[in-house]
């Protein structure tokens, strides 16, 4: 590994994970001097089985807890003057949030609007946090299948813009196999893959910090060894666990990324009919590793070691790494993809993508920072088979 001339990693999350995590959960809250949390959650069936799990984790704490659990599945601004009358109401002193996607996205949209901030305000242009984080609620995320890793970082969605404000960050991240049981295989999956391309992009960032490819190192293992396992039921609950821990650790590296292409063209992809965001970056993804593997042979090469483990990183030569990586990464995706009995494409042709939006996309890339390598991805991807 080369160490950068100057780089930057910053990750104040808190992990607690393994059997009876939740029951750290008003520990964790004291410790920052909260006693009243509001604890927001969906009203999906599973979703309500795991707030009942949280809520039952503060049955000998002696504190006071709020409930808003009618949470959509989109992120809504309309509802935020009322989450916000509930917590001052309600005397709260600190947010928990239970779920993925919009459920953690209203949480630290919520959290800025008690601040008395716009999400956008809370960095400056050079990405620097420019509101002091006392200002905050402290927050707790309950992490639970379907989420990307978004969840356990600044990232936020206010439903129509994602933004990065590191300062809304949740304080800890609590992954429980006792909520991990019911879960949607295709959410879990989507979630899984885009945790996946975040992990690799971070890892193959070539002005990464040695932390951050750490973190990505560890997402990417466990991703690629547990999904399989969660998807045919194989130890359920600790391989979905797993699968969670490595979304949270992709979250944390690619917080810190200087570069998100395949990110990027990925939600541009999504926006084509019958296209998922997770299924968009799997189909991106090795031509992106076989565009860095021209530049740097080395770094790419490397993926084998989470991909694969020490002893067949070590034993493969050096001019083959990047083709074996390459290879299993579809291999991977062909094993979930028979898990979830559909088919994973493998080229834009394959997820029907025409001719003409692919020149649309060519075109909305050619003025970005990174035009030269978006234009390989795309180009390679076109049609061409690495399987």
């Amino acid at each position: 590994m080369t160490l950068p001339e100057a780089f930057f990693f910053k990750c104040p999350l808190k992990i607690n994970c393994g059997s009876h995590a939740l029951d750290h959960l008003p520990v964790e809250l004291a410790a920052v001097g909260a006693r009243t949390p509001l604890i927001l959650a969906n009203g999906d069936p599973d979703d309500k089985k795991r707030l009942k799990a949280v809520i039952d984790a503060f049955r000998t704490s002696g504190l006071t807890l709020g409930v808003y659990d009618r949470i959509t599945g989109r992120v809504q601004p309309e509802l935020m003057p009322v989450l916000a009358s509930v917590y001052r109401d309600g005397g709260c002193d600190s947010l928990i949030a239970v779920g993925s996607g919009a459920v953690v996205d209203m949480a630290k949209c919520l959290n800025a609007t008690l601040a008395g901030r716009d999400p956008a305000a809370f960095e400056d242009s050079q990405g620097n946090d420019a509101v002091e984080t006392a200002a905050l609620a402290p927050m707790m995320l309950v992490a639970t299948p379907g989420g990307n890793g978004d969840e356990a970082t600044g990232y936020v969605s206010d439903g129509q813009r994602r933004l990065k404000a590191s300062a809304l960050t949740p304080a800890a991240a609590f992954i429980d196999p006792a909520i991990m049981k019911r879960t949607d295989d295709r959410e879990l999956a989507e979630g899984a893959l885009i945790a996946l391309a975040h992990g690799v992009e971070s890892f193959l960032d070539e002005a990464g910090s040695p932390m951050g490819r750490a973190y990505a190192h560890t997402a990417i293992g466990l991703i690629v060894k547990y999904l399989p396992m969660a998807l045919r039921k194989e130890n359920r609950r600790s391989s979905i666990c797993a699968v969670v821990n490595g979304q949270v650790a992709a979250g944390c590296a690619f917080s810190c990324t200087s570069t998100d292409i395949c990110h990027q063209l990925g939600v541009r992809l999504a926006s084509f009919p019958d296209l998922s965001f997770g299924f968009g970056l799997s189909v991106l993804l090795p031509h992106m590793v076989d565009y860095v593997g021209k530049a740097a042979p080395q770094r790419a090469g490397e993926l084998l070691y989470p991909l694969t483990g020490e002893d067949t990183y070590a034993i493969t030569a050096a001019d083959l790494k990047i083709s074996r990586v390459m290879a299993l990464l579809w291999e991977f995706f062909d094993a979930v993809g028979g898990e979830l009995a559909c088919t994973i494409p493998s080229s834009l042709a394959e997820a029907g993508v025409d001719g003409k939006q692919i020149e649309t996309l060519l075109s909305q890339a050619a003025d970005g920072p990174l035009a030269q390598c978006a234009a390989h991805v795309i180009t390679a991807a076109r049609s061409k088979l690495f399987r």
